[in-house]
C-alpha cells in the first residue's frame, strides 16, 4: 500500500508537470494512493494564495479528468496551505467553499515575510536565529490549526548545505521543538514524514527519528508519508525508508485521509 500524500504539479507555481504525468507515474512505480497537494501559500503576490485561485477551475477540470484514469490509483484533492495563519480570514474564506480530502500545513516563511528558501545564511548566529523563529512561528501555525498533517518539519535544512555539518540535525532545537509535537499531540494534527531528503542532499527522510520517537512518546499516533515531488520522477520516491523509520521509532501504521477523516494503513501492508 504504497502512497504519496504531498505532490506538486503545474498548478503550483514551482512545478510543471500535469497531474496526468504525476499520476501515471504513480501507477507505474506502484502507489496505490496518491494525493495532489498543490501550492497555496498564504501571502500576496505572485506565488501566493492568487496564483491558487487563479489555477483553480484548470486543477479541477484536470483532476476530474485524472481521477479515474488509472484504476489501481487512488487519487486524493488536497492543497498545501503555507503560513495560514498570517491571513487568518482570507484562509477562513478559501477553506469554507472548497472541499478536500487532505490539507497539508506547511511553514514557509519567517515573522518578518521572509522565503526561506530564498534569503542568505552568512554564518552560525544567523542560522540559529533562523531556526528559532522558525520553531516558535510554527508552534503559532500548529496553534492556528485548520490543516491535517504538519509537513517538513526540518524544511530548512534543504538550503543549508554546506553550511551545517553533516548529517545535518536539527537535535540542536529540541527545546523548540517538543512544543510543536505537543500541540500536534493535542489537536490531532498529524505528523509528516517527508521523504525529499532521499533524493536531495540530506540523504535521508525527515524528520529525524529522535523526533519521530518523542512524538509517538507524547502520544502522536498519526503520521502522513509524502514525497514532496515536483516532478514525476520522484513521486513515491522514499516510501521503504519512511516505514522503515516508523517501525524503528514504535509505529506500527501510517495514516491516509480521505474526506478530511483519518484512516490508519497497518504497515504490514505496504
Amino acid at each position: 500500500m504504497v502512497c504519496d500524500l504531498h505532490t506538486h504539479s503545474r498548478f503550483s507555481f514551482d512545478g510543471s508537470a500535469s497531474l496526468e504525468e504525476m499520476s501515471r507515474s504513480a501507477a507505474e512505480r506502484g502507489v496505490r494512493i496518491l494525493a495532489t497537494t498543490d501550492h497555496c501559500d498564504m501571502i500576496s503576490g505572485a506565488e501566493g494564495f492568487q496564483s491558487f485561485l487563479d489555477g483553480e477551475q484548470g486543477r479541477l477540470r484536470e483532476y476530474a479528468a485524472v481521477k479515474d484514469l488509472f484504476p489501481d490509483l487512488e487519487l486524493l484533492y488536497g492543497l498545501e496551505f503555507g503560513n495560514p495563519e498570517y491571513m487568518p480570514e482570507k484562509t477562513e474564506e478559501i477553506m469554507s467553499a472548497r472541499h478536500f480530502d487532505f490539507v497539508i500545513g506547511g511553514f514557509h516563511f519567517l515573522s518578518d515575510g521572509s522565503d526561506i528558501y530564498k534569503i542568505g545564511y552568512p554564518d552560525e548566529a544567523f542560522i540559529d536565529w533562523m531556526f528559532e523563529d522558525y520553531f516558535t512561528g510554527m508552534a503559532r501555525m500548529a496553534a492556528f490549526g485548520g490543516f491535517d498533517t504538519l509537513a517538513h518539519l526540518d524544511y530548512p535544512l534543504r538550503v543549508l548545505k554546506g553550511k551545517v555539518p553533516t548529517p545535518p540535525s536539527v537535535r540542536k532545537y529540541r527545546d523548540l521543538i517538543e512544543p510543536v509535537l505537543e500541540i500536534l499531540v493535542r489537536s490531532d494534527i498529524a505528523l509528516e514524514i517527508n521523504t525529499r531528503g532521499t533524493y536531495d542532499w540530506q540523504g535521508r527522510v525527515g524528520p529525524e527519528d529522535w523526533v519521530l520517537k518523542c512524538y509517538r512518546e507524547l502520544g502522536g499516533r498519526l503520521v502522513t508519508i509524502g514525497s514532496d515531488a515536483h516532478l514525476p520522477r520522484w513521486v513515491g520516491e522514499g516510501f521503504r525508508q519512511a516505514a522503515d523509520a516508523l517501525r524503528r521509532n514504535g509505529f506500527d501504521s501510517f495514516t491516509v485521509y480521505r474526506d478530511r477523516k483519518p484512516f490508519q494503513i497497518p504497515l504490514d501492508e505496504e
